[in-house]
């Protein structure tokens, strides 16, 4: 006679089931992303949420859902915690005193235009929340990781979406733009980089744009851009606290918080070697991917277009006033 299977596993294993063909769709659309990326030299993120798009229809299958939603919410948290090992406190370090101080400006400045521009435009707050933070701090990763924190249902995928798509495409035209615009201002390198890590959304970008104008450029850039990201951990905190504040227990603490806080703290501490904080980072990435991918299948193309024209505004004009703002304040502080 067959032994029973044990009430503990049971429940485990039938989930495992339930979800394999699911995350395996994901995993492979991942992979399928990260290939086209690494050959055409597009972002990774973007091409694995089009792949999404296209097996939208696969995602309705009853077989498909379990596996399919268990990417687009656990394996974001796990993405997130995982981005802990990213930042450290040396990054505060070695950037001074003047990006921070641009920092410590731009970015609440950037989000608290978000919120009342967004409420101007009638969009929903958290939909505004989610933009300013991916304009502020680090495009598409900041959007998810605010997006983590969110209770659940409080905010539409497709909206989601429409932010990781437009503040993708914005990247890309401030990463090819700004180098001229830096030229025209007649900034020196130092300037320069600490403009354009102050201003573009993400890290390779910022760091890529800098290198064009020059080495020096490119350093600060990138030093700046991480000091924009190292912001990532408070806000997320702060977010997870209050939006969960009154619920009357309805919705449960972002414990994979503690995890990106435990990385932070042990990558600030020198507790992680190069090669497991380089496995970390990629195995965040690789979650990001897997997420976005199950984000695509979940939401139609006519969804996400039927958003209209304030959502790309909103984005639009939070880009500009954060150019303007590093402009502004370049022009008040002193260069060291």
């Amino acid at each position: 006679m067959n032994a029973p299977i044990p009430l503990v596993l049971a429940p485990s294993w039938e989930r495992l089931k339930r979800c394999y063909p699911g995350v395996a769709l994901c995993t492979v659309l991942a992979l399928a992303g990260s290939f086209l990326a690494e050959h055409y030299a597009a972002p990774a993120l973007l091409l694995a949420l089009l792949l999404g798009f296209g097996f939208a229809r696969q995602a309705g299958e009853a077989r498909m859902q379990a596996g399919v939603g268990f990417c687009a919410r656990r394996v974001l948290r796990i993405g997130v915690a995982l981005l802990g090992a990213r930042i450290g406190l040396a990054q505060l370090q070695e950037v001074g005193w003047l990006p921070l101080a641009v920092v410590l400006v731009s970015v609440p400045l950037v989000i608290g235009v978000a919120l009342w521009l967004g409420r101007w435009l009638g969009l929903p707050t958290l939909h505004s929340l989610v933009a300013g933070a991916a304009v502020a701090i680090c495009g598409v990763s900041a959007a998810v990781a605010v997006a983590a924190v969110l209770p659940a249902g409080r905010l539409e995928e497709r909206r989601l979406l429409g932010v990781v798509v437009c503040v993708t495409a914005l990247g890309t035209a401030t990463m090819l733009g700004l180098p001229l615009l830096t030229t025209l201002l007649g900034y020196g390198d130092i300037a320069s980089g600490l403009f354009l890590g102050a201003t573009i959304h993400d890290v390779a970008q910022a760091a890529g744009a800098g290198y064009l104008v020059s080495d020096d450029a490119g350093d600060v850039a990138t030093l700046t851009k991480l000091l924009r990201v190292a912001l990532l951990m408070p806000l997320v905190l702060l977010l997870g606290v209050l939006l969960r504040h009154g619920e009357n227990g309805s919705g449960a603490f972002p414990w994979f918080l503690l995890g990106f806080v435990a990385l932070f703290a042990a990558n600030s501490l020198g507790l992680l070697t190069p090669g497991l904080q380089e496995l970390l980072v990629s195995a965040s990435q690789w979650c990001l991917l897997v997420t976005m991918a199950a984000l695509g299948m979940r939401t139609s193309m006519s969804d996400l277009l039927g958003q209209g024209w304030r959502p790309v505004s909103l984005l639009c004009a939070l880009s500009a006033v954060l150019v303007f703002t590093v402009m502004g304040l370049l022009a008040l502080l002193p260069l060291a």
